[in-house]
């Protein structure tokens, strides 16, 4: 029986006439409302652990904010949503508003919040659909929203119980099969047969969300994090519909298939190919599932498929202090903006029996969704980080060195990477952190759709790596979204000597898609801890002689940096901190100021640019090193060629010799 064949088994008088009793099915199947071992989100046995995390250091203040919020703020958000129609921004947010008064609810009941709740609910079922996706124009999909309210639904009948009535509590199954688990197995289906597909877009309500061309998307939906958002409810809303409905099944097995297929886009060692934040998203749409799939059913040993411990070193090793409002700051290469939330950390920590795991939980959480509750566990033992991962290079490429945990340390982050989702054109792009201050900065918000002008964001042009007479490598045009492009770099050498780590990079690929001339593009980096480094580019041209500039931005998003060229020295000053640069070159490369050309409304990117004059090869030395505050007298910095070309450079920390090759500079400490 083919996809569209099932659907058309839609109807709820062939489903549902044989509905039995939704609490007793609940306790033969373990699906539903049950107690015990029988639940998918919320362990009778755990309130009081559950009600005790609200009041914990990390969890009370998120908690404190939902709980001030009154019963009536979800109905305003429903009458906000219903008056615009508008699915992705304000359906969204009464969902959230439901999330969180189903939380207050389930930790301090009230009469006035069930009742709000129930009243809600009625308005949610009453929506025709809850997904703005379609195929061939009709068929309703199931991507973020229908997943979104399809967990919340079944979160709501654990956290309300008996105040649901049987006959509620069937509507509510009816529409979690029909608008919740059929559309989002109607978009796994299109994941896996893209051959099917009649042709995705949005419904006539949100055609004008996107500029984007969604021929490619169910392929490309099916390799990154956003396969891991219909097949995560369609699971849990598979093992709740058990014994309520024929098709359950049949999504049950489609929703294990898929979720072994999405852990597979992580890299063996655990990392995940969209940085943090996305990680964030797959375990918050995939490990609920996971989680209760264990307990319900067990057939799957889900450890087997993925590595968990490495997937928390990758979350420990990616943060970077702390932001001035105290939350966790993390290396926020492409569209990462945020760190994980503690949950799904403390949920892994105690799948694995991992105390770095619980540590981890506290030092990066970033308390966010209702599984911080039900999951983070204050009182299991922690272990600090090892010292493997102060310098820290995953499968992934990813590059990332510090001196030390505390929120002050030093941390600099190397992008190297293959094409991607969510990337931005970063090759050979560097941050840096010291004293609480991002002195090399990688900017955050870049505009997801082409049509806004922070789209410039996500080009070379607003990152700390190379322009080629003004140009970056390739880079997508957006027609498709943020879609991987055809940008390659390789590491082509890492050595790890403690407090001084070196490597070379070549994105040379990356380059020649755009400019035929490009015979070379590399970038070796020193990094003597805490804070000298050391940026030695090589350019190289085979017939028509081009400029060169290798750019660097400090944070400004508080208009608080001051940047400063003084012949071939600069300087980037930020309250807490500066970075004092001198530059040197096999002809006449020398700093300028300039910035991203964006207009005003979409940010000031400032940056020092070192540019190189037009010339066939460019090997441009750039020395770096961080002192605190602002004011401090410059540090000693010198980069001198042999008449071979060979460099020795000298700064605080660090003696070493540059001697370019035709593979890769070989470098020495002196």
């Amino acid at each position: 029986m083919t996809r569209r064949e099932l659907l058309r088994l839609g109807g709820a008088s062939l489903v549902y006439t044989s509905l039995l009793n939704s609490r007793t099915l609940a306790a033969a199947t373990g699906g539903g409302r049950a107690a015990g071992a029988d639940h998918l989100f919320v362990n009778p046995a755990d309130l009081d652990l559950i009600r005790a995390n609200a009041r914990t250091p990390l969890l009370q203040p998120m908690y404190a904010d939902w709980a001030a919020q009154s019963p009536d703020a979800l109905a305003q958000a429903l009458d906000v949503f219903e008056a615009s129609g508008n699915i992705v921004r304000d359906f969204g947010r009464a969902l959230f508003a439901f999330e969180h008064s189903l939380t207050v609810q389930l930790i301090e009941p009230t009469p006035a919040r069930e009742a709000s709740l129930l009243a809600a609910i009625e308005r949610i079922l009453a929506r025709p659909y809850w997904d703005y996706f379609r195929d061939g124009g009709e068929e309703v999909l199931g991507i973020q929203r229908a997943s979104f309210a399809t967990v919340r639904l079944l979160y709501a009948r654990e956290v309300l119980g008996d105040a649901i009535s049987d006959e509620l509590d069937q509507r509510m199954l009816r529409n979690i099969a029909e608008k919740g688990c059929q559309a989002c197995f109607a978009s796994v289906q299109d994941m896996d047969h893209p051959e099917t597909v009649k042709g995705w877009d949005f419904d006539a309500e949100h055609a004008g969300f996107y500029d984007v061309s969604m021929a490619r998307w169910p392929q490309i939906f099916g390799a990154n994090n956003l396969r891991s958002a219909p097949t995560g409810a369609l699971g849990l809303g598979a093992l709740a519909l058990r014994g309520h409905d024929p098709r359950a099944e049949l999504w049950l097995e489609t929703a294990v298939a898929s979720n072994a297929r999405f852990l597979k886009l992580f890299a063996a060692d655990g990392s995940f190919f969209e940085g943090l934040s996305y990680l964030e998203y797959s375990m918050r749409t995939a490990l609920p599932f996971i989680d209760a799939h264990t307990r319900l059913v067990g057939d799957v040993d889900w450890l087997e498929q993925l590595n968990w411990e490495g997937m928390i070193d990758f979350t420990v090793a990616m943060q970077m202090g702390r932001t001035p409002t105290g939350d966790p700051d993390i290396v926020n290469f492409s569209d990462s903006n945020r760190s994980g939330f503690p949950g799904w950390i403390s949920r892994v920590g105690d799948m694995t029996d991992n105390p770095l795991a619980h540590y981890a939980a506290d030092y990066a959480g970033h308390p966010f969704f209702f599984y911080d509750f039900l999951w983070y566990r204050p009182a299991a033992p922690r272990r600090s980080p090892p010292a493997r991962l102060l310098n820290y290079r995953n499968d992934q490429n990813w590059i990332v060195c510090r001196s030390g945990w505390e929120p002050e340390a030093a941390v600099l982050a190397f992008a190297e990477r293959g094409p991607a989702n969510h990337e931005h054109a970063d090759r050979n792009h560097i941050t840096f952190k010291i004293n609480g201050e991002r002195l090399l900065q990688d900017h955050f918000g870049a505009a997801y759709d082409r049509r806004h002008d922070g789209w410039k964001m996500r080009g070379t042009a607003g990152h700390n790596a190379i322009l080629i007479d003004g140009h970056g490598h390739h880079y997508v045009d957006g027609t498709e979204g943020t879609n991987d492009s055809k940008a390659y770099a390789n590491i082509l050498d890492y050595r790890d000597e403690g407090d001084v780590v070196w490597w070379t990079s070549d994105a040379t690929a990356g380059y020649i898609v755009e400019n035929y001339h490009v015979t070379q593009v590399q970038r070796t980096v020193i990094y003597a801890k805490p804070g000298t480094i050391v940026v030695f580019d090589q350019v190289n041209f085979r017939y028509r002689p081009q400029t060169v500039d290798a750019r660097f931005f400090p944070d400004q998003r508080d208009g608080a940096a001051r940047l400063l060229v003084e012949g071939p020295r600069f300087t980037l000053a930020r309250p807490a901190a500066t970075l004092h640069g001198l530059v040197a070159s096999n002809g006449d490369a020398a700093p300028r100021l300039s910035r991203l050309d964006v207009k005003p409304e979409t940010g000031d990117f400032p940056c020092v640019e070192v540019y190189s004059p037009v010339g066939l090869s460019h090997h441009i030395i750039t020395v770096l090193n961080a002192t605190p505050g602002e004011g401090a007298p410059p540090p000693a910095l010198s980069a001198q060629a042999d008449p071979d070309g060979n460099w020795t450079v000298r700064a605080p920390g660090l003696q070493a010799r540059i001697s370019p090759t035709p593979f890769a500079p070989k470098v020495s400490l002196l």
